[in-house]
């Protein structure tokens, strides 16, 4: 176990020296036309991280706030990548805007939902009818790009919604569910896209209500 720790970390350190080192630097989700930020993901190892299940797990308790999301530009992240797609901002920022991103792995991350997880968005192989058709499911910026993966609080959450009992947004964060804040965003909001834009960074307290979803009450949280 000690040797398999230490090759796994000499392997993503030395990833991680060399995408900085030849400048290589992802980039992420649309807003406003514009694109924002992303981190370099590193695939997941081990079979213990929670999965991905998909947005339409979270639709059946949560129906107005998917139909929201579905018209909105976090669910349509990944068409941004597409050649020709946003084209005003990819020829500001010297980015080839006949270039077809959308199977850049520096830019999925951030434009799809779970890329490199468990359960999550994969890039289908040629001729791969299946996978081709389950990828739209997790394509652009989903519900657990910013909840977490389901895996981890699912069976929570079902159990509450059934028991019709109420509950606290803490009891949910210690079951799995991510906390919407800075520190979260900013894994894709960040100085690294190279379309940054420094007289305009990513500003939480005015964004973290825009773009995603709609809000509702939820009328067993107290």
């Amino acid at each position: 176990m000690k040797t398999r720790f230490v090759t796994v970390f000499a392997v993503v350190l030395v990833c991680t020296l060399a995408t900085w080192q030849l400048g290589l630097q992802p980039r992420a989700e649309a807003n406003g036309g514009a694109f924002v930020a992303a981190v370099v993901a590193i695939p997941a190892l081990g079979g213990d991280e929670a999965a991905y299940v998909g947005a339409n797990k979270c639709k059946k308790c949560h129906l107005p706030q998917s139909k929201s999301w579905k018209d909105g530009k976090k669910a349509k992240a990944i068409e941004v990548l597409l050649p020709g797609n946003a084209a005003e901002t990819k020829a500001k920022h010297n980015l080839d805007v006949n270039k077809d991103y959308s199977k850049d792995e520096t830019c999925l991350p951030c434009h799809t939902t779970g890329f490199g997880h468990p359960g999550g968005y994969a890039v289908p192989a040629e001729g791969d009818e299946a996978a081709a058709k389950a990828a739209p499911k997790m394509a652009g910026v989903g519900c657990e790009s910013c909840h977490g993966p389901g895996g981890a609080y699912l069976d929570l959450h079902d159990e509450i919604m059934k028991s019709k009992r109420t509950y606290k947004a803490e009891e949910m964060h210690a079951g799995g569910m991510n906390k919407i804040e800075d520190a979260l965003c900013i894994t894709c909001h960040n100085d690294k896209s190279p379309t940054f834009d420094a007289a305009n960074p990513f500003d939480f307290a005015k964004m973290k209500d825009q773009g995603g979803h709609d809000h509702f009450e939820l009328k067993q949280r107290e």
